[in-house]
C-alpha cells in the first residue's frame, strides 16, 4: 500500500490499509479547520479521519437524524466505476444491518462526488487493539464478534474477500465490527473483470493495480492466490488466518513471498502453535478453518462459530460448552465474567428456550438425518440465539444512551420476544415430531435485526385499545407463530389446522391487525397446497382487513399475492395487470418497501409473461431481483425464485448458464445441496440451461436425488424424470429415454398432488407406449392425463401441459394411420407451442419442433395431402432441431 491510504485511528497510530475506517479520532487529530469545508450537503464537517487513494474522510453531523457519522466522500478520479456503479455497491452494502458490521446510513452525490454516511465507531481497529497483552478469551470474544459480522455479510449474499485486522474495528464498548467491504462482490456478480469496470471493488484498494488479485496475501485463501473463485469458505480462511496469528503471535504459514505462502498452504504446513494457554482444541478447530481444499473446511461460518464457542477452560461454566453458539459465549462469558452491567439480562431471559439440555435434544432428534443437516440445523439455531442476544443488548443499550423512546424499546423488546417464542416453537418441534424440514424450518426463521428496524417493529405493535383482550391477543399470537414453523418445516397439515383456527379466534376477539395476520397466514399455507380457490377470497379479506388495521407490510404482501392468482393461476392476466400500479404503490407504503416491491414485481412479471408481453416481463423480474438484494432481510426462497425467472427471459446462453449456476449455490449455502427445494429448483430450470448436452447431465444428476431423499415425494420428481426423457431421446437416446420415463411410477405421491402425480404417470405410460410402437394403449394413458389438465383450463400456464398430451395423441394416431385426426391434435400442439421458439427453454421449442415435423407427415398422408404446408412445418423443425443440436424423435 502507499502511505497515503493509511489513516490516523484515535490513539495516534496507522489504523488501517483502508479509506474506510470510521473510528473516531482523538481530539487534536483532525485536519486544520481552515483546510475543511463546512458542509457536505446536510453534513456539517467537524474534522478529518484520513485520507486515501480512494477519497476522505470526515467526522461529520447529521442534523436530520441528530447524530455524527463518518462521511465518505470518493474522489471523481482514481477508478474506473461509473458513479451509478458505486451508488449500487453502496447501496447494496447498506443491506449489512447487524451490530458486528459498520452500517452504512446513506448514500448519494455531493457536486458529483459519491459519498458514503456511516456509523462513526469510537475505537481502534483490531491490529491497534491486538497491540496491547490480551487473554486467548479476551481475543477469542472479540474475534467471535467480527466472526457473526462476516456470517451475516454471507447471510445477506456478500462475501468480503480481504478479511483481516485493520478490516475490523473494536468499539470503546468492546464490540467489534468489520468494516472495509470494498471487496466485496454479491452472490449475483460476476467474479472476473468486466470490459469497462477493474476486477477489484471500488469502495476500498487494498491492492491498486488493474488486474490484481482480490485480497491481502498474507491473509488470503490458496483460491484467491491461483486467481480462482472466492466464496464464504475463502472469509472463514482468512478469519483463521487472523485469529491464529491473534493467539500465536504469527500467522500459521511462513513465508516471506505470495509463492512462498501459497507453497506453505499447499502442503498444509503449518507452524507450531506456541500461543500461550491456548487450548489444544482450539488450534485443531483453526487447522481444519485452514484446509487447502475449501470442501475440508467448515460448511460455514456459522459451523466455524459452534465450533469455537465451546467453552473448554472453566469448569464452572460447564454449561455453556453445551450452547455452542457463537453468540450465545460472547453474552453469556461476559455476563458470568465481567460481573453485573447494564442490559446483561438476556442470557437468563433466553436460558428456557435454548440451553444444553434443548440443544442436545434437538440433536439427538436430528441424529438419522445426516451429519450435514444436524450440523446446518445445530449452527442455525445457535447463531440465531446468539443474534437475540445481541438484539436484546442492543435494545436496551439504545434505550440507556437516549436513542429511542420508551415506546420504541417496547416495541422492539416485542418483537425480540415473538422471535423468541418462535426459536421455542421450533426446538419442540424439532425434538417431538419426526419427518419435518429442520434445514428450512431453520434457515427461513424470522430475522433477528428487523426487530432495530423502528418502522417494522412500530407497525407490528398494534395493540387492542381494551385492556381485557390482552389474553387473547398473545394467545393468538403463539398460535400465529405455531402455524408458521410448521408451514416452513413442511408439515401442512399441522400448519393449516392452526392457522384456521387462528382465524376463527381472531374473528371472535375482533382485533382487526391480528384478523388481516391470521388470514394472510391461512393464505400461504393454501400457497403450498396449491389451494388457489380457497386463496382468493382469503385473500381479499385479508387486504381489506390489512388496509383497514394500517398495516401495510400485510397488505402489500396480500395484493401481491392476490395479482398472482388471478393472473398466473385463474389466467385472468389483464384483470391482474390492472392491479398492477396498485400492488407498487402498497408495496412502497411498507414499512420494508424493498422485499414488499421485490415479490409485487416478481409477481407482476411472471403474469406479464404469460400474457406474451416479454419486454415489461424482463424490466418487471429484473426489477424485483434488485429490490430484494436490496432488502435487508428478503426472504431467500423469494430472492432465488426471482433469480430463475430471470433466467426465462435471459436470451445469451452463457449468461443464462451463469445465473442458473448463481441461483442454485444460493439455495444450496442456504438449505443444502441435497434439499427438495434445492433439487426442484435444479430439476425444474435445468432445460433452460442453454445446450442440451448440459440439460441432460444436469437431470441424470439430480433426478435419482429425489428417490433418494424422502422416497422421491415431490411432483417434481416425476417431472425430472419424464424433462429427462424428452431431453435424451432429442439427443437420440432412445434406450435411456424409456428408462428415464419407466422410473417415473417410482416417485412416491405428494399429499393433495393425487391428481397431478396420476397425470405424470399416465403421461409416462403414454411416452413409453407410443415409442414402443403400443399407439392404442397410448391413447388409453393420454385420455387419463387429460383428467387433470381438463380441470385446470382458465389457468394460462396449462396451455403447455395440454400441448404435450396433444403431442403424444398425434403420434399415436399417426402410427394407428388416422391422419386426419392426427393432423387435428397436433395442429392443437402447434398452436399450444406458439411462441416457444422465443423462450430460452429448451424442451418446448423441441415440443414444438417435434409436433411441426409430425404435422407435415399428417399433411402429406391425409387425402388431399398439403405438400407446401408440410415442406414449410418441416423446414422449420429442422432449422431447430439444427439450431439446438438435436436429433427429430
Amino acid at each position: 500500500m502507499s502511505g497515503d491510504d493509511s489513516v490516523v485511528s484515535a490513539t495516534g497510530s496507522p489504523a488501517s490499509n483502508s479509506d474506510e475506517v470510521t473510528a473516531d479520532p482523538a481530539p487534536g487529530r483532525s485536519a486544520a479547520a481552515g483546510s475543511l469545508p463546512a458542509r457536505l450537503g446536510r453534513y456539517h464537517v467537524l474534522g478529518q479521519l484520513g485520507a486515501g487513494g480512494m477519497g476522505v474522510v470526515y467526522t461529520a453531523y447529521d442534523p436530520d437524524l441528530d447524530r455524527k457519522v463518518a462521511l465518505k466522500l470518493l474522489r471523481a478520479e482514481g477508478h474506473a466505476a461509473s458513479p451509478g456503479r458505486l451508488l449500487r455497491e453502496a447501496h447494496a452494502l447498506a443491506r449489512l444491518s447487524h451490530p458486528n458490521v459498520v452500517q452504512i446510513h446513506d448514500t448519494g452525490a455531493i457536486d458529483g462526488r459519491i459519498f458514503i454516511a456511516m456509523e462513526l465507531v469510537r475505537g481502534v481497529d483490531l491490529r491497534t487493539w491486538l497491540a496491547q497483552p490480551r487473554s486467548p478469551a479476551e481475543v477469542l470474544r472479540v474475534f467471535l464478534d467480527a466472526g457473526r459480522g462476516l456470517a451475516a455479510a454471507h447471510e445477506a449474499g456478500f462475501v468480503h474477500r480481504d478479511f483481516k485486522p485493520d478490516n475490523v474495528l473494536v468499539g470503546a464498548d468492546g464490540r467489534a465490527r468489520v468494516a472495509d467491504f470494498g471487496l466485496v462482490r454479491q452472490h449475483d456478480e460476476p467474479e472476473g473483470p468486466a470490459a469497462s469496470e477493474p476486477d477489484r471493488g471500488t469502495l476500498s484498494r487494498s491492492l491498486t493495480m488493474t488486474g490484481a488479485l482480490l485480497g491481502t496475501p498474507a491473509y488470503m485463501s490458496p483460491e484467491q492466490h491461483r486467481g480462482g473463485t472466492a466464496d464464504a469458505r475463502s472469509d472463514q480462511f482468512s478469519f483463521c488466518v487472523a485469529l491464529w496469528e491473534a493467539l500465536h503471535g504469527q500467522r500459521p504459514f511462513a513465508g516471506d513471498s505470495p509463492a512462498a505462502i501459497t507453497a506453505a498452504m499447499q502442503a498444509g504446513q503449518l507452524r507450531p502453535a506456541r500461543g500461550a494457554g491456548v487450548p489444544g482444541e482450539l488450534t485443531r478447530i483453526l487447522a481444519r478453518g485452514l484446509a487447502h481444499d475449501p470442501e475440508r473446511r467448515y460448511p460455514n461460518m456459522q459451523a466455524l462459530l459452534a465450533a469455537l464457542a465451546v467453552d473448554r477452560g472453566q469448569r464452572r461454566r460447564r454449561w455453556l460448552a453445551g450452547l455452542g453458539g457463537a453468540g450465545l459465549l460472547a453474552g453469556l462469558v461476559a455476563a458470568l465474567t465481567s460481573g453485573p452491567e447494564p442490559c446483561s439480562g438476556g442470557p437468563e431471559a433466553l436460558a428456557g428456550t435454548w440451553n444444553p439440555e434443548r440443544r442436545a435434544a434437538v440433536g439427538a432428534a436430528l441424529a438419522g438425518a445426516g451429519s450435514d443437516v444436524s450440523t446446518r440445523v445445530l449452527a442455525g439455531l445457535d447463531a440465531y440465539a446468539g443474534a437475540w442476544l445481541d438484539g436484546h443488548r442492543e435494545a436496551c443499550l439504545d434505550h440507556r444512551r437516549g436513542e429511542q423512546s420508551s415506546a420504541l424499546l417496547d416495541a422492539r423488546m416485542g418483537c425480540l420476544d415473538r422471535r423468541r417464542e418462535t426459536l421455542a416453537a421450533a426446538a419442540r418441534l424439532l425434538t417431538g415430531e419426526p419427518g419435518i424440514d429442520a434445514a428450512q424450518l431453520v434457515a427461513r426463521l424470522p430475522p433477528i435485526p428487523a426487530c432495530a428496524q423502528p418502522a417494522v417493529v412500530l407497525g407490528e405493535a398494534q395493540v387492542p385499545d381494551d385492556p381485557s383482550l390482552a389474553g387473547p391477543v398473545a394467545a393468538l399470537g403463539a398460535e400465529l407463530i405455531e402455524a408458521r414453523v410448521r408451514l416452513d418445516a413442511g408439515d401442512l397439515d399441522g400448519a393449516l389446522t392452526r392457522a384456521d383456527q387462528a382465524v376463527r379466534r381472531a374473528r371472535a376477539v375482533g382485533f382487526e391487525p391480528l384478523l388481516a395476520e391470521a388470514l394472510l397466514a391461512q393464505v400461504r399455507v393454501l400457497f403450498a397446497r396449491s389451494r388457489w380457490d380457497a386463496a382468493r377470497p382469503a385473500l381479499v379479506e385479508a387486504l381489506t382487513r390489512a388496509v383497514e388495521a394500517r398495516r401495510d407490510d400485510l397488505a402489500a404482501e396480500a395484493i401481491a399475492r392476490l395479482l398472482y392468482v388471478d393472473g398466473v393461476q385463474s389466467g385472468r392476466t389483464a384483470e391482474a395487470l390492472r392491479l398492477a400500479p396498485l400492488a407498487l404503490a402498497m408495496a412502497a407504503r411498507a414499512p420494508e418497501p424493498h422485499a414488499a416491491r421485490g415479490l409485487a414485481s416478481n409477481n407482476i412479471g411472471v403474469v406479464q409473461l404469460l400474457a406474451r408481453d416479454r419486454e415489461g416481463a424482463a424490466a418487471s423480474i429484473r426489477r424485483a431481483v434488485e429490490e430484494l438484494l436490496a432488502a435487508p432481510h428478503a426472504d431467500f426462497i423469494e430472492l432465488t425464485n426471482a433469480m430463475f425467472n430471470v433466467v426465462m427471459v435471459t436470451a445469451g446462453g452463457e449468461e443464462r448458464h451463469a445465473a442458473l449456476t448463481r441461483a442454485n449455490e444460493l439455495l444450496a449455502a442456504r438449505l443444502g445441496p441435497r434439499h427438495p427445494v434445492a433439487l426442484d429448483q435444479r430439476a425444474m430450470y435445468a432445460r433452460f440451461e442453454p445446450e442440451l448436452g448440459q440439460a441432460v447431465a444436469t437431470l441424470t444428476e439430480a433426478c435419482p436425488e429425489f428417490l433418494a431423499v424422502a422416497g422421491g415425494a415431490s411432483t417434481t420428481c416425476g417431472t425430472c424424470f419424464q424433462h429427462l426423457a424428452y431431453l435424451q431421446m432429442y439427443r437420440g437416446d432412445r434406450a435411456a429415454a424409456l428408462a428415464s420415463a419407466e422410473r417415473v411410477p417410482a416417485c412416491a405421491p405428494e399429499a393433495d398432488a393425487a391428481g397431478q402425480e396420476a397425470h405424470q404417470q399416465a403421461r409416462a405410460r403414454a411416452f413409453v407406449a407410443v415409442h414402443t410402437g403400443r399407439p392404442e394403449a397410448a391413447l388409453v394413458e393420454v385420455a387419463r392425463a387429460r383428467t387433470w389438465t381438463d380441470g385446470l383450463r382458465e389457468a394460462a400456464w396449462i396451455a403447455r401441459a395440454v400441448a404435450e398430451l396433444e403431442l403424444l395423441r398425434g403420434r399415436a394416431l399417426l402410427l394407428l394411420n388416422r391422419p386426419d385426426e392426427a393432423a387435428e391434435a397436433l395442429g392443437r400442439a402447434v398452436s399450444g407451442l406458439a411462441g416457444a421458439g422465443d423462450r430460452p427453454d429448451l424442451l418446448a421449442p423441441l415440443w414444438l419442433a417435434e409436433a411441426q415435423a409430425l404435422l407435415a407427415r399428417a399433411l402429406l398422408a391425409r387425402t388431399p395431402p398439403d405438400p407446401e404446408r408440410a415442406a414449410a412445418l418441416q423446414e422449420t423443425a429442422a432449422a431447430t432441431f439444427v439450431a439446438v443440436g438435436a436429433v427429430a424423435p
